[in-house]
């Protein structure tokens, strides 16, 4: 793989020796993207019981862009993001903002673990060239070939999550079945009734407009 580099202020690439420390500065935890998560992260959640409770209902499921590289992954776990605007951007639901601390530090998703070191199949790059991080700290040989293994290891468990998506929609549909549920429960009768309502009307369009009713 080549070499990985860092973008100077006026975006144009430098080869030099990457070097990154953390800041606790909570950028890349704020105004950003949702998270994707792999089916090593459910599992390792799910082992430590903490997923079910903690993690799942920050969840949910998306496809993923023609233009990115993984393009052949149709549909994906994601942590979705506070707040999200227009762009799709928000906080992640795990940030301390006031302590500037992340609350499943111990158990981070491995993107969060390589970040900002990525890998597309070809070649290591910096997801985010505006991370504080950047040029700070001691870059031994190990730390940076540890980096290294995280961000191909995202790289190919982002790949393989497409082939246990099946049994994955199956634990998503189960828990939004429940949260579903329980909303219901919570309604006033009045409500009860009108989305009793809603449900009966959208059924009899559904039979009206369906081609194989008999009369």
């Amino acid at each position: 793989p080549k070499e990985e580099t860092q973008a100077d202020e006026s975006g144009k690439k430098e080869k030099k020796k990457f070097k990154f420390e953390c800041t606790r500065c909570g950028n890349c935890c704020q105004n950003r993207e949702p998270i994707p998560v792999t089916f090593s992260d459910i599992i390792r959640w799910t082992k430590q019981g903490s997923f079910m409770s903690i993690i799942l209902p920050h969840l949910e499921l998306r496809s993923v862009s023609s233009e990115d590289q993984l393009a052949k992954i149709a549909i994906v776990p994601f942590i979705r993001m506070l707040d999200e605007d227009t762009n799709g951007k928000g906080t992640c639901p795990f940030y301390d903002a006031e302590n500037k601390m992340c609350n499943i530090y111990f158990t981070l998703p491995l993107f969060c673990k390589t970040f900002p070191l990525s890998y597309n199949g070809e070649k290591f790059y910096v997801s985010d060239p505006s991370c504080e991080g950047l040029g700070k700290g001691e870059m031994t040989k190990e730390k940076l070939q540890e980096m290294r293994d995280l961000a191909v290891r995202d790289f190919n468990e982002r790949a393989d999550t497409t082939l246990a998506m099946i049994p994955l929609q199956g634990l998503f549909i189960r828990h939004f079945m429940k949260q579903s549920q329980q909303q219901i429960e919570n309604l006033s009768e009045e409500d009860k009734k009108k989305l009793d309502e809603l449900i009966k009307k959208s059924q009899e369009a559904d039979e009206k407009a369906s081609p194989n009713k008999n009369n």
